[in-house]
């Protein structure tokens, strides 16, 4: 099975068992989970406890979530293995967003430290058809919640490379959605039509960004197994 990249940059290579669509262009897709709702029983029999470490520099806390068996822990995500549909969960501490994702390239700006600075520059992000950042609470800590896509008829081709967009320095045209504070990581799509969900919290004074994305041919039985998943998340204090 071909290897593919997987949207960030510190991990490169996806594991063998992953089958990602990168070419998906469907523009319907799954009706998305509330952003904020009481977890649904599931038998905890056939849940694992998964770790997960946040994207971005400095010292953060680590992330714990309750999954299904299917789903592993990468470090730097935590993804469904068992479907060829693109399910994975990732916590980000968010340094800089695009102006435009399509050309990121000299058009990252500081969008501020504050939730409400992020929320509001992620909402005005051009092609992404972002929801209005509402008020949400996960894993005890308050914030805000949004969604957004990647245009359906975008044309992806090879491994995530978006026609028209800027050639970085790994030679890939990504679409941006944001890098990781101190520039260590950048967060790219992979597929037209992709979702992500995103959770905005002010952690004991830290700004983290959970981001559970979806390929457009997830269901929703899908759906509601990472929101319960999500919905499981919390904080720990670091390892190291």
């Amino acid at each position: 099975m071909e290897k593919h990249r997987i949207g960030w940059t510190e991990v490169r290579w996806l594991a063998m068992s992953l089958s990602l669509l990168v070419a998906a262009a469907c523009s319907g897709g799954a009706t998305s989970s509330p952003a904020s709702r009481p977890t649904e029983s599931a038998s905890t029999a056939s849940l694992t406890s998964l770790e997960g470490t946040v994207r971005g520099a400095g010292d953060h806390p680590g992330f714990q979530v309750q999954a299904p068996l299917a789903w592993s822990s990468y470090g730097a995500y935590i993804a469904d293995d068992a479907t060829d549909a693109w399910l994975a969960i990732t916590v980000w501490d968010v340094g800089k967003v695009p102006s435009n994702p399509c050309h990121s390239i000299g058009h990252l700006h500081d969008p501020g430290r504050t939730v409400d600075d992020l929320a509001a520059a992620l909402a005005a992000e051009p092609t992404r058809n972002a929801t209005a950042p509402t008020d949400v609470m996960l894993a005890g800590y308050s914030g805000k919640y949004l969604q957004w896509s990647v245009p359906s008829d975008a044309v992806v081709t090879g491994d995530g490379d978006f026609k028209g967009c800027d050639v970085q320095s790994d030679g890939h045209r990504n679409f941006v959605s944001w890098t990781g504070h101190g520039g260590e990581g950048e967060r790219w799509q992979q597929m037209a039509g992709q979702v992500d969900r995103l959770w905005i919290l002010d952690v004991n004074g830290q700004r983290l960004l959970v981001d559970a994305t979806h390929s457009p041919d997830a269901t929703q039985s899908q759906l509601d197994e990472q929101d319960r998943i999500v919905q499981s998340l919390r904080f720990v204090p670091s390892a190291g």
